[in-house]
């Protein structure tokens, strides 16, 4: 399907040029200074068509707007009226009526090859603009067989869903979550079972063993069973219960054969060194760390993918609309060519039309560079997409990005920006965490720094009953009283030099964290004040453009006329035809800028969204897990402005009451007491 190209024009209003009373006269007199030269132009001018009309030479070509009824005086008017027009706009030098003498222009006066009005003066002047060319790149432009219409949602839901870049980041996260089960695991109860047979046969070197055998055989099945569990203060906890039959041919063995039980129960407890919650929680505390970090490593992956996949949406709109444009533009030039050759009999030569052809061979040029930008274009979007169905095309569907790149300025505040990302931005919330974990490498290397004392407890109930009756014995175990031993155990390396070096290794190493930290904060903030500063400029560049390209429209209208009245390879007339080509270039050039100042205004946006961490918030997407399971959805729920997140919190102004205060700790997960550098060096200068 081949569209149809129409060039619109926009419908102006007749408006009187107004100019300041003070420099006024001064142009007048300077007009009025070049009007004999101007006049004698004119009239040459006028000699030389009417000569050309008094020979019979009335192409309809020339005058293809002309009404059988106009007369020669009329048309002598008419183009005398259009160079006086065209030689003071040229000039930049308007001479305007007073407005009370300004009288409306009568109908029966207007003439085709009469000027169109000034636009109106407007506030705004991208809402002037006519985007002629959005209905024409909503259509087939390429000659392919199928298209494929969406628009933004379609694609940000079909990215969150099929994906492989946000897959392997979310599977990465889960991996994460996965390390703090494990971590846990290490506090759940071991069952311990243990059975077998076992056969004593040994020489005796003394009749006390056996009481006369020469040898003691001995024969034994035990069989026991019990847990081990490692408490989350240090402790170890062992419970064992044992049942076993034995017999020996020893004289002095009573009962023969025996059944026996015996139940025990130990208990090591840390002390100083490797004691208390912090420090035996360290690993799990660190897990989660670690999946707190690679949580916020997945927002910012899946934020960099979708401001991707947006900008090769906004591009790809961008690439149509400049491909429309290009094809109008090539479209008036054939039209200026085919006058041209119609005119070649009449008052066209040879190098106009060269002129023509070339600037037409240097458009196409530029078409087939338009065309290839947007194939690859088209070819980024569906890789960044991920969809099955869309990477299974090939170049031979076309994709429709349905968009409307009107959108209002959004007025943000730079401290407001700021502080909402220092409280969403995805890398100072890793930096947070990565500083948390240093911290807890200070709590853990000052526990390990103290003496190791343990305090070892040991406690039995045992029975014995003969016949092999083990379970008469495992009654009888508990009609008696235990079995008790209590110790303790200390041990303290010479110097503890390698203790003091870890604590001085995670001191640095929170120092450099604390570092990162800043670091990570003043990149923020720079990025933040950059994007914002990005975006303003682009909506103010977007006004800009939009007057250029109502000034680029007018300038060609005003070309066109000239070019209409005006031919010929003589005089300075030649160079009208070269004028023209240029003024529809810059026309398009500009309709082009213009829509690229759009999407540019757009993507600032995003970057500035980005930049601030609200990016997913603001366009409803929603990382969650579901329950205490590692299993972590991307949802797609409803768009979040910014107005409606929550007020920012308030930053204070420093106080040395706050100084030592930890903004990173859990409770009851992370101790920093007042300060953990502070009190890290205290530590060190004790030791030395």
């Amino acid at each position: 399907m081949t569209p149809t190209y129409q060039h619109h024009r926009s419908i102006r209003r007749s408006r009187p040029l107004q100019v300041s009373t003070s420099k006024c006269e001064n142009r007048r007199s300077s007009a009025k200074a070049y009007q004999p030269w101007r006049w004698s132009t004119v009239a040459a001018w006028m000699l030389v068509t009417g000569g050309l009309i008094l020979m019979g030479m009335h192409s309809p070509v020339l005058r293809a707007e002309e009404t059988p009824g106009t007369s020669f005086q009329q048309f002598l008017e008419n183009a005398a009226r259009n160079m006086a027009d065209a030689n003071r706009r040229d000039s930049l030098q308007p001479e305007t009526p007073p407005a009370t003498h300004s009288t409306p222009v009568s109908s029966s006066n207007n003439d085709s090859l009469a000027l169109p009005p000034e636009p109106p003066e407007v506030t705004t002047a991208v809402q002037t603009v006519a985007p002629w060319w959005e209905s024409i790149a909503f259509s087939g432009l390429l000659q392919t067989p199928d298209q494929v219409s969406f628009d933004l949602p379609t694609v940000l839901t079909d990215t969150l869903e099929t994906s492989p870049r946000i897959s392997s980041v979310s599977r990465r996260t889960l991996i994460a979550y996965e390390k703090i089960v494990q971590q846990n695991a290490v506090f759940d109860p071991t069952l311990l079972l243990e059975g077998g047979y076992g056969r004593v046969n040994d020489p005796v070197g003394s009749t006390l063993t056996t009481g006369g055998p020469d040898r003691l055989i001995q024969n034994s099945v035990i069989a026991s069973g019990g847990f081990r569990k490692l408490t989350r203060r240090g402790a170890v906890v062992d419970l064992t219960q044992e049942l076993g039959t034995l017999d020996s041919n020893s004289l002095f063995f009573e009962p023969n054969p025996q059944g026996n039980s015996r139940v025990s129960l130990s208990i090591t407890q840390p002390l100083l060194a490797t004691s208390g919650e912090v420090y035996n929680t360290r690993l799990v505390t660190q897990a989660s760390i670690d999946s707190r970090i690679a949580w916020q490593e997945m927002r910012s992956e899946v934020e960099s993918h979708l401001v991707d996949t947006f900008q090769a949406f906004w591009r790809l709109y961008e690439r149509r609309c400049h491909l429309v444009q290009q094809r109008s533009l090539i479209e008036r030039g054939e039209q200026i060519a085919r006058i041209v050759d119609g005119r070649a009999d009449l008052d066209s030569g040879p190098l106009q039309r060269i002129k023509v052809q070339r600037r037409l061979a240097n458009d196409r040029d530029r078409q087939i560079e338009i065309e290839a930008e947007l194939q690859r274009l088209q070819v980024r979007l569906r890789t960044l997409v991920g969809s099955p169905e869309l990477t299974a095309m090939n170049q031979s569907v076309e994709l429709i990005p349905l968009a409307n790149p009107e959108i209002p300025k959004e007025d943000i505040d730079l401290k407001d920006a700021i502080v909402r990302g220092l409280e969403y931005r995805p890398d100072i919330q890793a930096a947070t965490q990565e500083l948390a974990s240093a911290g807890l490498g200070i709590n853990v290397t000052r526990n390990e720094l103290k003496p190791q004392l343990d305090a070892v407890f040991d406690a039995y109930l045992s029975g014995l009953r003969g016949n092999n009756r083990f379970f008469q014995a495992f009654g009888d175990q508990f009609t008696e009283g235990p079995g008790l031993t209590a110790t303790l155990q200390y041990s303290l390396p010479y110097g503890r030099r390698a203790a003091r070096s870890r604590v001085r290794e995670a001191r640095y190493r929170y120092q450099q964290r604390s570092e990162e930290l800043r670091q990570s904060l003043l990149v923020a903030q720079r990025e933040i004040e950059t994007a914002l500063i990005q975006a303003n400029a682009n909506f103010r560049l977007r006004e800009s453009k939009a007057i250029t390209l109502q000034a680029a429209i007018r300038e060609e209208e005003i070309a066109m006329r000239r070019w209409e009245l005006l031919a010929g390879d003589g005089g300075p007339t030649a160079l009208v035809l070269e004028d023209l080509l240029e003024t529809q270039k810059r026309r398009t050039e500009s309709e082009q800028l213009f829509v690229t100042a759009q999407v540019s205004s757009i993507i600032s946006l995003i970057e500035l969204q980005k930049a601030m961490g609200t990016l997913l918030m603001t366009e409803g997407v929603e990382p969650s897990r579901c329950g205490n399971t590692s299993q972590i959805d991307i949802l797609k729920m409803e768009p979040v402005e910014i107005d409606q997140l929550h007020t920012p919190t308030h930053v204070t102004e420093w106080s040395p009451q706050v100084v030592g205060e930890s903004l990173i700790g859990e409770f009851g997960l992370i101790e920093l007491e007042n300060s953990a550098v502070d009190d890290a060096a205290s530590t060190m200068e004790r030791m030395e």
